[in-house]
């Protein structure tokens, strides 16, 4: 569940409540992102300028030794040590600001790309956390033999994210940003993301609606993503696709955006929950209704579709083939449990994609494996542990529909030798001898303790078979995965995990939630 504050919990199952929605949407070029080779004027020892291109523009407020920084509110955070990966920070330069706010020499982010790019625009995150900003620089964007195609000297500016809208940067090979002063004296420097194009942010004003649906499957039979869907009023044309100064041109396929939910905990004041962040799967513009219509999923829908084998066993354990993969598929954001570093085994014998050797991975490790709203690829233990919140008849549409899953008697899970060939099987069976059989081949596992394991875990979640479904007002800071108490008509009260979330605003908040647990 995300941390939010008491007014929050309050507000958000008040008998009247006020919420809002806005998305965030990076209109960039991502494969100018992914070509980008970015050299600085400067570094300090925490900074990762190679996040500057991540299409992430979000981060905590970093406690640093900087003259009247550290805010002892607790809105910041000790920064995060270089070896530590999944850590956003952006860019921080070594040089510190002058008494004035200039700096000398100035500090030059230089971007080169070995193909010619387009974007309808620029846009620099600063460090937003902190509202701090540079006031004072230079933007110079070149062609392929050093030509200058724009200048931008931006002067006296105050917004810690600066936009250039509706530029038609064509065919560039070069861009370099030059800070010359910043907004307050005795400070490094700081530029979390630089995106070649427009972030554009979408409020209650021109957006129609905004739906997500989350998914969890606690064995890692399916992975299934994130999908994220909004509305936006197109009257302004800017989407039609014969509109020559329009953005339509520029939508493609991993743009990022961000999608948040608030509920008002005060008058005219709102606290956002984010839900997300997703990358563009699909567009379309809709004339008639003058709306255009974007489908996003998570990350884990754009694991790369690669596929690998290993013809020869190889002795290792299940975390570092998964940091091997992860490497493999330029994943930087993942949490891996631990206990996959004490599993060992002889590798991957059949040819198959990242995706699929990531789920295996997870299987084997007594793991679900699903993509979290931090952006993060998670293959880690479900743990158990006391309701996060509990969803009850004031909240509720109408009186929860509980069922049962179809009941598992039996589970096969086959080990593997040191070739692609069966050495044995282990048979689970349960109490009740007429349910269905689940059989898992996965040639990760080649030890019979090892499929007894994986067998004993398999049963233990098909025995989760009280399903629950509830149609009710939300609350955007539950997530899949999160324990909770769903209040029935016969003061059971049972507790379960959240296994499938839905959210649908449309100027109030409203969706479904399905929950698995025991009988």
């Amino acid at each position: 569940m995300i941390q939010t504050s008491p007014a929050f919990k309050a507000a958000v199952y008040a008998p009247s409540r006020r919420t809002s929605g806005r998305v965030t949407f990076d209109i960039s070029d991502v494969t100018a992102a992914d070509d980008a080779s970015v050299t600085v004027t400067s570094e300090a020892e925490i900074s990762r300028k190679a996040q500057l291109t991540n299409q992430t523009r979000d981060r905590p407020a970093y406690a640093t030794f900087e003259p009247d920084y550290w805010r002892l509110d607790g809105s910041f955070v000790l920064p995060p040590r270089t070896s530590e990966p999944g850590f956003e920070v952006g860019w921080y330069s070594n040089t510190f600001s002058g008494a004035d706010g200039a700096f000398s020499p100035a500090q030059v982010l230089d971007f080169s790309f070995t193909e010619p790019h387009s974007s309808i625009g620029l846009t620099l995150t600063f460090d937003t956390p902190a509202g701090e900003y540079a006031t004072d620089f230079d933007i110079v964007v070149y062609d392929g033999s050093g030509g200058i195609i724009k200048t931008f000297n931006v002067r006296d500016n105050d917004l810690s994210r600066y936009v250039i809208d509706r530029e038609q940067l064509a065919d560039y090979r070069r861009i370099t940003v030059t800070l010359l002063r910043w907004c307050k004296p005795n400070r490094r420097a700081k530029v979390t993301e630089v995106s070649f194009g427009v972030v554009r942010e979408y409020g209650d004003d021109e957006l129609i609606s905004l739906s997500l649906v989350e998914q969890l499957d606690t064995t890692s039979a399916t992975v299934p993503s994130s999908e994220f869907k909004f509305i936006v009023d197109n009257s302004s044309r800017e989407f039609n696709i014969l509109n020559p100064d329009g953005f339509y041109r520029y939508l493609q396929r991993r743009q990022a955006m961000v999608a948040e939910l608030a509920v008002m905990v005060a008058p005219s004041t709102y606290e956002w929950v984010n839900v997300g962040t997703y990358y563009l799967y699909e567009w379309q513009s809709d004339e008639g209704a003058l709306t255009t219509t974007f489908t996003a999923r998570n990350r884990i829908d754009f694991i790369p579709a690669i596929e690998i084998e290993s013809l020869s066993p190889q002795s290792t354990n299940l975390r570092d083939l998964a940091l091997y993969v992860l490497d493999l598929a330029d994943i930087e954001n993942y949490r891996l449990d631990p206990a996959l570093a004490s599993i060992t085994t002889q590798g991957m014998y059949r040819k198959q994609s990242y995706r699929q050797l990531l789920q295996n991975i997870a299987v084997a490790g007594q793991c679900a494996m699903f993509g979290s709203r931090d952006d993060f690829i998670n293959i880690v233990r479900l743990s158990t542990g006391s309701p996060v919140d509990t969803i009850d008849f004031d909240n509720i549409y109408q009186e929860p529909q509980i069922k049962l899953e179809k009941l598992v008697s039996r589970v096969e899970v086959n080990y593997y030798s040191s070739v692609d060939t069966v050495a044995g099987t282990v048979v689970l069976t349960g109490a009740e001898p007429d349910g269905a059989t689940l059989k898992i081949e996965n040639t990760l596992i080649n030890t019979q303790a090892h499929a007894q394991a994986v067998a004993n875990w398999i049963m233990a979640e098909a025995n989760k078979r009280a399903l629950y479904d509830v149609n009710w007002r939300q609350n955007p800071a539950l997530e899949c995965n999160d324990i909770v108490t769903i209040e029935d008509a016969y003061g059971v009260n049972k507790q379960s995990r959240i296994t499938y979330q839905e959210y649908e605003y449309r100027g109030y908040l409203a969706g479904k939630t399905k929950s698995k647990g025991s009988i």
